[in-house]
Order: C-alpha cells, then structure tokens, then sequence
C-alpha cells in the first residue's frame, strides 16, 4: 500500500475501492468535488462506473468518506504536535514539522481538508470531527499568549485564521507549481513568528 492509502483504505477493501479512493481524492484535489465526475474517478482508476456504487451510493458519499479519512488524518497528527507538556516554540515548530511532511507526503489530503471544511465537517458526527484542528491552533496560541511568545495586541483568533490561511495558501500554491517543489515549509517559520511576535 501507498503512504496515503494506509488511513484512506481498510485492510478488507478490495484493490478497486482502494485504487478509486486514491484516485477520487487526486481528482477532487484536481478540479473539485463538483468539476469531477463518476465516470472521471472510473477513468483514472480503470474500473467502471457501476464498480464505485458498489462501495458508495453516491460520488457525494464517496467526497464524504474521504473527507472524513482526511480530516481525521490530520486531526491526529495536529493534535500529537501541539501536545501540552513542552514549551510553546517547541510545539510550533513540530506543527510546522507535521505540515510540511503533509505537504511532502500526502499534499491532497491537506489540501483536500482545507478546500471542503465549509461542506463537509458539518456533516461528520462529533466522533468522526474528533479535535478540531482550529481549536488545536487555538489552544496553542493560547499557550503562546500565556508564555509571553505570541502578542496580546491582535486578538488570538484573527492569529489563527492568519497561521491556518497562510499554511493552506502556500501548500496550494506549492501543490499547483507555483512555487518550487523544494521550498520547504519550514522556510515560512520566520514569517509566523513575526506574525505572532509580541
């Protein structure tokens, strides 16, 4: 299995739901949920229409599923980075860390999330949201505030909505070519911390 087929898949799914779910996820990353059909994810899987409705009764069931694997996905890697119990920069720089290997690693699932928030969160049952990812960001710059590292003079939420706009950004801008394939998150930790800086 490929890196982004471990959490999009089960182990019981056959090697056509597997190879659509990978394929679908690249499409809607591609041209969106609404600029992709049936028979596109068909196409580029090399399986047939009726193939996908035997796993999902609708291509909207299909961008749900995923985008609950992918929220998750996230959700568990931005929650293990930003665990209380080290000091603020420290847990900064591993969310920046954790981003990056997205955009390395699986770059559609990031990309994905952020793109379909709006849609399809408000249809995940709070089991399937686990913790949200704006209030991992939250409590982080809370902590930073309490720590004397993040200003007090811009409300925290307009700093959340700067950090997570920024990150979101720059992986579209990278996933489409528009800045090199090399440029490494990491490069953007000096503007955070001037966005932050008390």
């Amino acid at each position: 299995m490929t890196g982004i087929e471990t959490f999009l898949v089960d182990d019981r799914d056959p090697p056509s739901k597997r190879r659509m779910l990978v394929e679908a996820l690249r499409l809607f990353v591609e041209r969106g949920v609404d600029g992709t059909t049936v028979r596109d994810i068909a196409a580029a899987s090399g399986y047939s229409n009726p193939a996908l409705f035997k796993f999902f009764a609708s291509k909207e069931e299909l961008a749900l599923h995923l985008f609950a694997r992918c929220y998750a996905r996230l959700g568990e890697r931005a929650a293990l980075a930003t665990a209380p119990g080290r000091p603020f920069g420290e847990r900064l720089d591993a969310l920046m860390r954790a981003f990056g290997a997205f955009l390395d690693e699986e770059p559609e699932v990031l990309l994905f999330t952020q793109d379909n928030l709006r849609v399809y969160l408000p249809k995940l049952s709070a089991d399937e949201r686990g913790p949200s990812l704006l209030g991992l960001l939250r409590g982080l710059v809370g902590d930073g505030v309490a720590s004397g590292e993040v200003t007090t003079e811009i409300p925290a939420d307009l700093l959340v909505a700067a950090l997570s706009g920024t990150v979101a950004q720059y992986a579209r801008m990278r996933h489409f070519d528009e800045l090199p394939r090399g440029a490494a998150l990491a490069a953007l930790r000096p503007l955070v911390t001037r966005m932050i800086a008390p």
